[in-house]
């Protein structure tokens, strides 16, 4: 039978408890506190958030190269879960959310007529072109990419390989050992689901004004309270369906539906669009991406006494350290049967090499048409924000109307994938069950609960904050976020040592002996991914 886990449950809701309580009550006081707490993280913080993205980059690379590439996840005769699409059409769909669909636009536009004032570039230049593309790869490429994989894999190697049970507690077992068992180990996994709440809740208020721009531009609906709110029960409340059926194959459909969308929508803009242009673009800013990596990766405005990198560079790296604990559990679980390197290349290569060919894409567009339309693109930003770029967008394509349509349903089903995944994870971290038994699905009051949570934040933050509520929330997510990947990292160390060759193939196997060993998961838990 399920029970709560109270020190995982009952922090976090405190935590969410008084977010919502000021929000409510006393908005401007939230506001003011958020804001408070963001510029320390932005001062104090940022250096930690760089260095640990960096090297979340060099472990990833060297675990692609070194012995523990041929670890098979789940030991030798261990099946597989997905096919390579099927598991490639997930992991993409589930980890990047509406964050391409809100940002591949919109970002460039911004970094193009607002270079940071320190580094001296010329607004609406050459040069900011070149800084403005090469910065959308910094934020959406191979940097975010391998933060979720630290984490993701050391917990699949800890879940699979080594038996440990189902927590974000796991990824820290071989760094901390067995203190990680008790009640650390569920207070650290509060701290994980507290900081995953608020990074849902960013990227659903960053759908929401996305949708409802949409929903304004073409069918003529307002955009007011009312409207966020419907949009924010229909996405959740979809997502909640799904997730309290625990019809996982859903997950698979509507990730490969969203996948062949995102390659319709690439085909569709780059034929019709400026190809020659794209091409061209995209390999000159991502080889000035790639030449100038650390120097990009590990900015914090310290030389020009700026806050742009913590409100651009540093937010977008808390937003994928909010994710990643949570998400982790999710992408580990569902990577049995394959090798280390395999779910690098699915994971970290593949991801970047889509991120390339749509941020190319998209962004590349954009800047184009802004130019040829002499900053309409710009205007429309300037006007109504960060939501109504795409569309302007659109607005030069063929069947215009319809494409936004279509974008809409996309936005609503790639919010639905990622809700579905971490609702259903979220509440297996909230409960635990008898020795020997399976991890059943977990009761759908507590998805319900937390499900509600993130869409009311979201709900707050579109109506009252708007587009700095999304930053806000990923920088205060993303400090906890971090320090686990931190731990998972320095684990992830420790397995590489575990490595041994029995037999012509690699193995993990623990350097460490227990009087007390930690209860293993059973294989049947992992049943609720269906083939």
């Amino acid at each position: 039978m399920n029970k709560l886990r109270l020190l995982t449950f009952y922090p976090a809701f405190i935590c969410m408890l008084v977010t919502v309580y000021f929000t409510v009550l006393d908005k401007t006081f939230f506001i003011e506190t958020t804001s408070a707490i963001n510029d320390v993280i932005i001062n104090d913080m940022s250096w930690l958030f760089s260095l640990t993205a960096v090297l979340a980059v060099l472990l990833v690379g060297y675990a692609f190269f070194s012995p523990i590439s041929r670890v098979k996840i789940g030991g030798n005769d261990a099946e597989r879960i997905y096919t390579p699409f099927k598991w490639f059409a997930v992991s993409l769909t589930t980890v990047i959310a509406m964050g391409i669909l809100f940002w591949s636009v919109a970002e460039p536009i911004v970094h193009y007529y607002n270079p940071p004032e320190y580094l001296g570039i010329t607004p609406h230049s050459a040069e900011a072109v070149r800084f403005s593309m090469s910065t959308i790869f910094v934020h959406w490429t191979i940097t975010p990419y391998c933060i979720y994989t630290v984490s993701s894999l050391v917990f699949a190697l800890a879940l699979h390989n080594l038996k440990m049970k189902f927590s974000i507690g796991s990824m820290l077992r071989p760094f901390v050992g067995r203190f990680i068992d008790g009640p650390i180990g569920d207070l650290v996994d509060g701290l994980a689901l507290f900081a995953v709440v608020m990074g849902m809740s960013a990227t659903l208020t960053s759908g929401l004004l996305v949708i409802s721009e949409g929903l304004k531009s073409h069918l003529g609906l307002p955009v007011s309270p009312l409207s966020y709110a419907l949009i924010a029960v229909v996405i959740m409340g979809t997502a909640l369906l799904s997730a309290s059926t625990g019809l996982h194959r859903g997950i698979q459909i509507l990730s490969r539906i969203n996948t062949w969308f995102y390659v319709a929508a690439i085909l569709f803009i780059f034929t019709l669009g400026p190809s020659s242009y794209i091409l061209s673009l995209g390999v000159e800013t991502f080889g000035i991406y790639l030449s100038e990596f650390f120097q990009r990766n590990m900015v914090t405005g310290a030389s020009g006494h700026s806050q742009w990198p913590g409100w651009w560079t540093i937010a977008f790296f808390a937003s994928w350290f909010a994710w990643a604990p949570l998400t982790s559990l999710f992408l580990g679980k569902i990577a049995r049967g394959y090798t280390v390197r395999q779910f690098i290349i699915v994971n970290v290569m593949l991801p970047c090499l889509f991120g390339f060919i749509w941020f190319s894409t998209f962004s590349g567009t954009s800047i184009y048409l802004d130019d040829l339309l002499d900053g309409a693109l710009y205007r429309a930003y300037q006007e109504t924000g960060f939501a109504s770029v795409i569309y302007v967008l659109f607005d030069q394509f063929p069947l215009s109307s319809l494409i936004s349509v279509l974008f809409i349903l996309v936005c609503v089903i790639s919010f639905i994938t990622a809700a579905d995944s971490n609702t259903d994870a979220i509440g297996n971290l909230c409960t635990e069950t008898e020795q020997g038994k399976a991890i059943s699905s977990s009761p759908l009051w507590i998805k319900a609960f937390w499900g509600s949570a993130i869409a009311f934040i979201a709900w707050i933050s579109a109506s009252y904050i708007g587009i700095d509520a999304v930053k806000m929330l990923f920088n205060l997510a993303g400090l906890p976020g971090m320090l686990i990947v931190i731990g998972a990292g320095i684990s992830l160390i420790k397995f590489f040592g575990m490595v041994k060759i029995v037999d012509n193939q690699a193995v993990l196997e623990p350097d460490y002996q227990e009087e007390h060993p930690p209860h293993p998961i059973v294989e049947d838990s992992l049943s609720i991914v269906s083939k």
